[in-house]
This record gives C-alpha cells, structure tokens and sequence, in this order.
C-alpha cells in the first residue's frame, strides 16, 4: 500500500488497473492469463516475445499479421533521432535531425485503416478507390480520421481524444494527446519511431540512391515493402500485402499518406520530449508516401502537410492509443 492506501504494483511501476489484483507486490491480473502491463490486463508481454513475433494489445506474442494492434515503446523509455542524416538521398530542409524521447507506451493498429473498417464502424465510405474493400480507406479529411478515432474510444467507453462538431480538434481535456487514453491519431513522432523500427536509413529496409527517388522501375529497396508510383499502378492495394517492418507495422511506407496529429511546423534543433507539434497552424502532417507519389516520400523521414479539410485518393490513416499515463 502507499500513502492513499491504494495497492501499487512494481511490475507495472504504477497503480494496478480495475481488474487486477496485488498480490505480493506483483499484479496478477483476473484477465485470462494475460500478461500483466501499462494497460492493464495486456500491453507488455512478460518475459518477452520469440524472434520475430510482436507484442499486442492484450498481453500476448503473436506473428506479425494485419490488423492487429501491436505495443511500442512499451517499457516508456524510447528515445531515437528523428530526421534525416546529412547526406540522406532524397533528403529535404525540413527533416532537421534531432533527438526525441517517447515515455509513453502506446499501441498502433499494425495496417491503415481499410474501407471496410471505416465503412463498419462510419456507415459510409469516401474513398475514390472502390474496388477494394480490404484497400486503405482514402479520400477521407483529417476531421473525418478523427471523429473514426472517436468512434472507436466510444466503442470501448474511452475518452475521447478530440471534440468535434462540423470540425474536430484536439480535446481540451488533455494538455497533451499522450495524455488522452482514447484512440488518436499518431504525433509526427511516434509516427517516425513506428516507421524506423530501430533504424537509421531511409527506409526500413535501407538507403535510396539517387538514381531512385521518383518513379524509376524497379526499386530494388522499396517494391518489397511499398507501393509507390514506381510499382502501384495509380491504385491502393490491400493493406498489408507488402514485408512489415520488423515492429509488425505494414504499409507504414507507400500505399498511402497518413495523418498524424500535429499541425505541420518547424523541428526543434535540440532535444525534445514527448513533442506533438506546434500549437495552431494551416496544415496537417501526413506521412509515409503514397501509390502515386514519388520515392523520396517513402523514406522514414520525409514530411508532407495538407490542409485538414483536404481529401485526396492518395490520404489515409492509421489510429494509435497511449497505454500509460505518467
């Protein structure tokens, strides 16, 4: 017990959640079995995961699979250099590398959104590219990705990480989004650090060169796990029909943009923590490239901002939820 006579738990290095008991200093949660974590009955898988499997939201070690929701950053401790390198082929201004650190856990849905997803839980579908229900939803707005991310907080009796009426925007309830405990969409950070999966180069699977940036076929390094105007056919394709990344996260590059939570502005040149963009601005960050643009915005590092109302064929998103609140 401490001080307010509530039971602490050391293996979640905070107060144990609704449903789990303390039993000799260490939860045991009444879940199933399931592993003990910053979510409570999930999050962190104990003692950890095989090689080549991923932790998802409920405790448990899984092969990398569309459509599950897989924990990052689960110990709070992440920190990793976000930008570009001097020298990075493709490289824009803007993509000024600095350090980052992340301390909240938090769980990202391993593919984009699918129309059928968003069909399900919005009752419509924007997108330009029918024929593929299992293909990443688009043509939808930043305002529309939120009220999806709503949604899905209702759905779970969560709060809601944004007020919306004609338009959405961020929750004033919360002082940051990695405090809210509903769905979100991700900050430009934790976008970067899901992208990278622990690397460095350009992509996920190594550096561009510059005889590779725009639509040149084939690309050796990207055709494996993106669709770009290099090998898309100005279509979507299924999500997660390319190599994941080592974090099971498919898509992340190519197929297409997704949203992010911050309004687009300058990197800071320093060191930051937990950063989610400046406070108001135009356009919204979108990431990871598309089917119809070129190489270089495939790259781990790239920016790209639209105006929130846009809805272009080539935007999507993919929801994200913070697991630990410090």
């Amino acid at each position: 017990m401490d001080d307010d006579g509530r039971p602490r738990c050391s293996c979640m290095d905070g107060y144990h959640p609704e449903g789990a008991l303390c039993v000799a200093d260490e939860c045991e949660p009444d879940c199933d079995g399931r592993s003990c974590g910053p979510d409570g009955c999930g999050g962190v898988c104990s003692p950890g995961c095989e090689t080549g499997q991923v932790c998802v939201i409920d405790g448990s070690c899984h092969e990398p699979a569309p459509g599950l929701w897989v924990v990052l950053n689960s110990t709070g401790d992440a920190s990793f250099d976000m930008g570009s390198r001097a020298g990075e082929a493709g490289r824009d201004d803007d993509e000024v590398q600095h350090e980052v650190e992340l301390t909240i856990p938090f769980a990202v849905l391993s593919t984009e959104v699918t129309q059928d997803d968003f069909s399900a839980v919005m009752s419509f579908n924007p997108s330009e590219h029918t024929s593929c229900g299992a293909c990443p939803v688009e043509t939808v707005d930043w305002h529309q990705a939120a009220a999806y991310c709503n949604a899905l907080s209702d759905a779970e009796d969560l709060a809601r990480c944004y007020d919306c009426d004609d338009a959405c925007v961020p929750s004033s309830s919360f002082a940051s989004p990695y405090e809210c405990p509903g769905y979100r969409l991700p900050t430009e950070a934790e976008w970067e650090l899901a992208a990278r999966a622990g690397t460095l180069d350009a992509t996920y699977a190594g550096d561009l060169d510059s005889e590779h940036l725009q639509c040149e076929a084939p690309n050796d390094v990207l055709d494996p796990i993106a669709w770009t105007c290099s090998n898309g056919g100005d279509e979507t394709h299924e999500a997660g029909g390319q190599t994941p990344n080592d974090w099971g996260l498919y898509d992340v590059l190519g197929n297409v943009f997704e949203w992010c939570h911050d309004w687009s502005g300058a990197y800071p040149t320093g060191s930051v923590s937990n950063p989610w963009g400046p406070s108001e601005g135009v356009d919204r960050v979108a990431r990871g490239g598309s089917f119809s643009y070129f190489a270089k915005h495939a790259r781990s590092a790239a920016r790209n901002a639209f105006p929130p109302e846009s809805r272009y064929g080539f935007i999507g998103f993919r929801p994200v939820r913070s697991l630990k609140q410090h």
